[in-house]
């Protein structure tokens, strides 16, 4: 992308911003599935604080793809996909606040999915 004079101008293009928006669409969804109580679409055991966490994140990646800033998708990604190490690290103690394994699977698929998108996509000539 290019501002003014043909001068290189960062951010992100129409392809990777709609990818990111769908991505960050998911995410939401997936918070929002998590809080109805409604079984078929529960496909992935995700606490209230969990979906709590997604939501925010999603919202923080709506910003971020508002903003056309890559740093906030990659940073949206790295702390999903360490929250999800984090989980599966300490699976099996008396500490569930990050959930099961399921959720951190699904933490680090997203976060692997925001972290693609962005490598993905054109890179701003700089």
């Amino acid at each position: 992308m290019t501002g003014l004079r043909g001068t290189p101008r960062a951010g992100l293009d129409q392809r990777t911003r709609r990818r990111a928006l769908i991505l960050s669409a998911v995410t939401a969804a997936s918070a929002v599935f998590a809080l109805i109580d409604y079984d078929p679409l529960k496909l992935v055991p995700v606490n209230p604080v969990q979906a709590v966490v997604l939501l925010v994140l999603a919202l923080i990646g709506f910003a971020g793809t508002t903003l056309g800033s890559r740093p906030i998708l990659f940073g949206v990604g790295a702390v999903m996909i360490v929250l999800g190490l984090i989980r599966l690290v300490t699976y099996g103690q008396w500490f569930g606040l990050i959930g099961s394994v399921g959720t951190a699977a699904l933490l680090a698929g997203l976060g692997m999915a925001y972290i693609g998108t962005m490598l993905a996509g054109n890179k701003p000539d700089i």
